[in-house]
């Protein structure tokens, strides 16, 4: 069997470098991101499900990274 890298490492690798960086971040790179006795949780007011969980990041539908 071939060992191949995963489909998303075949584009640009500033992308790939992007989205790697945002994964490592999770949800740290999000502006609505609170830190509570150092748990990174999500301080966006639509989150429900949400509160408490880290690392959700970019992929998140209530990503916010406008700066």
């Amino acid at each position: 069997m071939v060992n191949v890298l995963p489909h998303y490492f075949y584009g640009d690798p500033a992308d790939v470098v992007e989205s790697m960086q945002l994964d490592e971040l999770g949800c740290r790179a999000c502006q609505s991101h609170k830190v509570v006795f150092d748990r990174v949780v999500c301080g966006d007011v639509r989150s429900e499900q949400q509160i408490g969980v880290p690392r959700v990041g970019h992929r998140c539908p209530l990503f916010d990274d406008r700066s």
